[in-house]
């Protein structure tokens, strides 16, 4: 398995460890993702040098935003510009826990 899951307190740390990420690497995530389903996710593929297809990654990071979980994506930043500018990618790791920070403020913002 190219994944390895670090469960931190409020969110699932899941590190990727190749350098080339591929549509089959996506189904072993969504795979992965059924046995965490209700937990917000930091995808850290800082190691990823080359991405063979990114829309179907960024079709599970979409689906999972709309559930309303995080689902923050790291990556290098020579590589953000491939990205959606829309969605959650950031270059470091301290990066993402902010940014699942303000979404955890957030999301206790709607509730009240």
């Amino acid at each position: 398995m190219s994944f390895k899951v670090e469960p931190k307190s409020a969110f699932l740390h899941i590190k990727f460890g190749e350098d080339v990420f591929s549509p089959s690497d996506v189904e072993e995530l969504i795979a992965l993702m059924t046995k965490h389903s209700n937990d917000h996710v930091i995808l850290n593929l800082s190691r990823v040098e080359e991405f063979e297809d990114i829309e179907e990654l960024q079709d599970f990071q979409v689906e999972r935003l709309d559930e309303n979980y995080s689902f923050i994506i790291l990556v290098r930043e020579s590589l953000m510009n491939l990205f959606d500018e829309d969605l959650p990618v950031v270059p470091s790791y301290q990066e993402a826990e902010d940014f699942f920070e303000m979404d955890e403020i957030q999301r206790k913002l709607m509730e009240e």
